[in-house]
């Protein structure tokens, strides 16, 4: 699985980013990314799920307009309370729901 987080610089999710990895288990081998929005408009078809920081949340409906083209590309705003403590857990939960989701 492979998860880009999206910020307006790409900065501000490093922290978040690095909390996601040490919460995987041995079963994810999944790849996590920090980008900026302007990035990610770029490369954004290479991935299983895009996450948006909160500041940018207003930004959803552009960013699910541009990944529309991509099949099976989720788009999902990243909680705030979950980000601002940088709990890595509670949003890979979040994918980890979705995906759960989509199997049934």
């Amino acid at each position: 699985m492979n998860i880009l987080l999206v910020c307006a610089c790409g900065s501000s999710t490093s922290v978040v980013l690095q909390k996601m990895k040490e919460n995987l288990t041995e079963d994810e081998p999944w790849t996590i990314e920090a980008k900026s929005l302007s990035d990610a408009k770029k490369v954004m078809g290479k991935y299983d799920y895009v996450l948006l920081a909160p500041q940018i949340r207003y930004q959803i409906k552009t960013v699910q307009s541009l990944a529309e083209p991509y099949e099976g590309l989720t788009v999902m705003n990243i909680e705030p309370a979950d980000f601002g403590r940088c709990n890595g857990k509670a949003i890979l939960d979040q994918i980890r729901r979705s995906e759960q989701a989509k199997q049934k």
